[in-house]
């Protein structure tokens, strides 16, 4: 996307007494903080319209409005015809319509041709309505001489930046040592704190994209240090419950409670894991506030309120945590399967929900092909394998070839007895993925059929092909390295979970979550 060229990525070596890092930890996982010539471009070109146009507002930020100002002197013909496209797509929210050209910018490529993705499955809904206005973007960048106005303001912004750098760097390794955990062992992810100079100080926008996180933040004002800490625990965590499915799926029953919370966002009431990490996040949180007890049981309890129906067990489980050495990536698992679904349900049968949030409800942002794909592992997962495969087979014939979608149609076919079938799919899924988890899972399942099939040099092949990924889960890696010293054996009549791209493409989780890694190992093909 082109914003590691722009942004100063956070020093490591102050973080060097928390983690070890290696060079090609780095590489493969960016963090950073700073401007994006993108954001600076798509907003100035918005800017430039509301203030050209006495009937239209302008960005509340004195900075933008200073930007704003030098760009009404100038002569830039592709105005008319944005003013078109900005009045065609205004929103009555107005701070969902500069969101929505933040997300924009989010996903276009470098300067000057700010490429954007023609294919609507790696997009938000939002991005692909707004796709019009890449050409007239092009065109203003050049017209309005973009490139000096952002060397000219971009010191200021970088100087600002740095007060949102100390708090970063101080808030992951708090966060980061509080959980004992190592946030490089989730590959190909980045996170990133953007400045939006066009927006108010007080004003942040937080949103997950695949494996990107992002955090957009208004210049000058207070840093909201809050807003940071909630996003980087979701980097954190958001990975884990794919990692555990069997744990999760056993307590997904308490989702129902959620029904009594009309202050939740109905995406929480959809997702278990989407509800229990943001449950464990809230707990965290409040567990490292420096409030008193009475505070925190108190924060705690609104949380709860609010429709985050674990935020009382997991406050109190985080307290037996504290007390132990292992880290949060192990001891997640035994953590949630201490969950005694009927002690809280009773606990909750007492609690008075809030009939309207105390802050704006979250916005989870998904693009349709990973709307049906979430909605074919959910049938996968409760064993419905005919409905899944009814929702999945449409999608390669509107999207095309994608790894994910064959990976599930794979599962399905080997559930239904198609061997033959199975081997095709993981084929393409293993030649199309660029996610480890998926690729290697892929290989080990194919390896799988062919023993059962009596062909073992096509399994030690196929076993042989997992372990020379680089970043395969370690439940992966055990599983090839078992495959090459001996056939494989079903245990049992169990399905195999879906090894979760890393991350599964999520379109534009605020503040929710990402998702994952790999779960547990799967048993049989």
């Amino acid at each position: 996307m082109g914003f590691n060229s722009i942004q100063k990525p956070l020093s490591w070596l102050a973080l060097g007494c928390l983690l070890a890092l290696s060079p090609i930890c780095l590489v493969a996982q960016e963090i950073t903080v700073g401007p994006s010539l993108q954001v600076f471009t798509v907003l100035a070109s918005i800017q430039a319209v509301a203030q050209s146009d006495a009937d239209l507002d302008p960005f509340g930020s004195p900075l933008g409005s200073a930007i704003g100002q030098e760009l009404t002197g100038k002569d830039i013909p592709i105005l008319p015809a944005l003013r078109d496209f900005y009045m065609s797509h205004k929103q009555s929210d107005p701070l969902r319509e500069q969101s929505q050209y933040v997300s924009l910018a989010l996903f276009l490529g470098d300067a000057p041709f700010f490429d954007l993705s023609e294919n609507p499955s790696t997009l938000p809904q939002e991005v692909w309505d707004l796709r019009d206005m890449v050409p007239l973007v092009v065109d203003f960048y050049q017209q309005a001489k973009i490139d000096e106005l952002w060397q000219k303001y971009r010191p200021q912004i970088e100087a600002d930046s740095e007060k949102y750098r100390a708090a970063m760097t101080r808030i992951i390794q708090e966060m980061t040592g509080y959980l004992r955990m190592d946030p490089t062992e989730f590959r190909s992810r980045n996170f990133s704190v953007l400045m939006n100079p066009f927006a108010a100080s007080n004003l942040t926008d937080s949103r997950i994209y695949e494996n990107r996180y992002y955090l957009v933040v208004g210049p000058g004002g207070a840093v909201p240090e809050e807003e940071m800490r909630h996003a980087w625990l979701h980097y954190l965590l958001d990975p884990l419950p794919f990692r555990n499915p069997r744990e999760m799926l056993s307590k997904s029953a308490l989702i129902k409670i959620t029904q009594r919370a009309p202050a939740l966002d109905n995406a929480f009431r959809d997702d278990f894991d989407l509800l229990l990490t943001e449950s464990l996040i809230r707990a965290a949180i409040v567990r490292q506030s420096k409030g008193n007890a009475a505070a925190k049981q108190a924060a705690i309890q609104q949380a709860v309120q609010e429709g985050f129906v674990l935020g009382h067990y997991f406050f109190e489980a985080l307290e037996t945590f504290e007390r132990q050495p292992v880290g949060m990536r192990l001891y997640f698992p035994d953590m949630v399967d201490e969950i005694n679904v009927a002690d809280e349900e009773k606990r909750l049968s007492a609690v008075q929900f809030l009939a309207v949030p105390p802050r704006p409800k979250e916005r989870i942002r998904r693009s349709r092909l990973d709307e049906m794909t979430r909605l074919a592992e959910d049938s996968i997962a409760q064993g419905d394998y005919e409905s899944a495969r009814q929702i999945l087979a449409p999608l390669l014939e509107q999207y095309g070839p994608q790894a994910r979608v064959f990976y599930s149609l794979a599962i399905i076919a080997s559930q239904q007895k198609n061997a033959d079938l199975a081997k095709q799919y993981f084929q393409q899924a293993a030649a199309l993925s660029s996610d480890p988890s998926i690729k290697s899972w892929s290989h080990v399942l194919l390896g799988r059929l062919h023993d059962l099939e009596g062909n073992r040099d096509s399994a030690l092949v196929e076993y042989a092909a997992a372990l020379k990924i680089d970043d395969a889960p370690v439940e992966t890696v055990v599983a090839a390295q078992k495959g090459l010293q001996e056939s494989f054996a079903p245990a049992g009549a169990t399905p195999p979970p879906l090894p979760q791209e890393d991350p599964k493409p999520r379109h534009g989780v605020p503040l929710g979550r990402d998702v994952p890694s790999t779960p547990s190992t799967p048993s049989n093909p």
